[in-house]
């Protein structure tokens, strides 16, 4: 049977088979394998790993503080033998609290005690700060565990930086989700629509507080909005092709007919104010069209219609260029309002494009007004996107291509819109349409 000295070998203080093995590996620690200040940085790390509250870790810090370079070097021993009335005065609370907080860090594997006989703490220095000899409350768990406590302390920081984005991307996507319904609520079916709204609603409902949710939650979550996200985008796009698919042209103009003169002057007010602050130059074979008379601009309307070679007489309308180019919002002083403006801003971009009075004068010859500054705009945004490393090259093919009826600018279009909401897509941080 074992006696009292036996079952508690401290003396006073209370064993438990996680002390001992705790009190075993403090006492084979490799005091001198890591210097005072990477033990300073890990203990920087291990709160959220340990889960202390905020007694414990100023206590801890503390003890840590009270131990000298010194006691950290290999033959030496971190020990402190501060008293619990030293130790209370300092925290600022009670004797029993601070047994008590000394009592959770040595349950966690943090602290140790090198007792006395009297369970007493003292200790004695030499003139270089080494301890001769001490009794009081180890730290050498910090030395035992450190390669441990590192690794959880690095697995802790990679779970918080992916919950991070996933937050970030979760908001991100219901934002986007939000904006493409709000866009497609005309164009979409009624039933289809109030299905991804209503479906919308469940998984705002089910993720909750975005804040408090854990990983596993936030990763599920996470698919769901994606699976959605996605969902959206397809049905957008199959509904915006279906409109500029079976809707017929009137005009002959790829973009919507307006009201206004199919072709206009670069010397109106606004077409200069906006060349003057582009710093692009008017199209001089622009400015010759202004002074044709009326009966003469409608006749010039008539023949574009009549013997234009291209083949494509669906309507796009300009929302879906400014969408599948925005390039040209990007360029102008304000986005083009109707297929006018559009027009007048092709004949003060061509220029910084490098394209050729003559190469553009081909196309519009060939293809028509309307058609060739739609061409430019594509032409633009390829460059813009690395696509076209040549736009005179690339408005000579088009001509040649128009003279030959295979010229199709909406299959163009519609690549350029597809890729750019596949590339929004992938980035959920992004709007779905400027």
């Amino acid at each position: 049977m074992l006696n009292s000295a036996t079952a508690r070998p401290s003396g006073w203080r209370k064993q438990t088979p996680d002390r001992a093995y705790f009190l075993d590996r403090a006492t084979k620690a490799p005091i001198g394998d890591h210097g005072r200040a990477e033990i300073r940085q890990l203990l920087n790390r291990i709160r959220p790993v340990l889960r202390t509250n905020t007694t414990q870790m100023l206590l801890l810090n503390i003890l840590f503080d009270a131990t000298y370079e010194q006691v950290w070097q290999k033959g030496s021993q971190p020990i402190v033998w501060l008293s619990n009335d030293a130790l209370a005065r300092q925290l600022n609370i009670s004797v029993s609290a601070t047994r008590a907080a000394l009592r959770a860090l040595t349950d966690m594997g943090i602290i140790t005690h090198h007792d006395s006989a009297n369970c007493r703490r003292f200790g004695h220095r030499d003139r270089s700060g080494r301890i001769v000899h001490a009794h009081g409350i180890s730290l050498a768990l910090l030395e035992a565990r450190f390669d441990e406590l590192t690794a959880k302390a690095d697995r802790l920081d990679l779970e918080n930086h992916r919950r991070r984005v996933l937050r970030n991307d979760i908001t991100s996507l219901r934002r986007n989700i939000t904006a493409a319904l709000d866009m497609s609520k005309e164009t979409l079916p009624a039933r289809r629509w109030h299905s991804f709204a209503k479906r919308l609603d469940h998984l705002r409902a089910f993720l909750g507080k975005i804040g408090r949710a854990s990983l596993d939650h936030l990763e599920r979550m996470h698919r769901d909005f994606e699976r959605l996200w996605k969902a959206l985008t397809a049905m957008v796009m199959r509904a915006l092709d279906k409109k500029t698919d079976t809707t017929e042209s009137v005009s002959g103009h790829l973009l919507e007919p307006t009201t206004e003169p199919e072709i206009v002057s670069c010397n109106n007010k606004r077409s200069c104010a906006v060349a003057q602050h582009s710093e692009f130059e008017p199209d001089s074979a622009c400015g010759a069209e202004r002074v044709a008379p009326e009966n003469e601009l409608e006749r010039i309307v008539r023949t574009e219609q009549a013997e234009s070679p291209v083949k494509s007489r669906r309507r796009i309308d300009l929302r879906t260029v400014l969408a599948a180019c925005p390039i040209i919002s990007e360029l102008s002083l304000e986005p083009p309002r109707n297929t006018r403006d559009l027009d007048a801003f092709a004949s003060q971009l061509r220029p910084s494009l490098g394209v050729s009075a003559q190469a553009w004068a081909e196309l519009r010859q060939v293809a028509g007004q309307g058609l060739a500054s739609l061409a430019l705009a594509i032409t633009a945004q390829k460059q813009a996107d690395g696509e076209v490393n040549s736009p005179g090259g690339y408005i000579r093919g088009m001509a040649r291509k128009a003279a030959d009826g295979e010229l199709h600018l909406e299959k163009s279009l519609h690549g350029l819109l597809a890729r750019k909401l596949a590339t929004r897509s992938s980035q959920p941080g992004t709007e779905l349409l400027h």
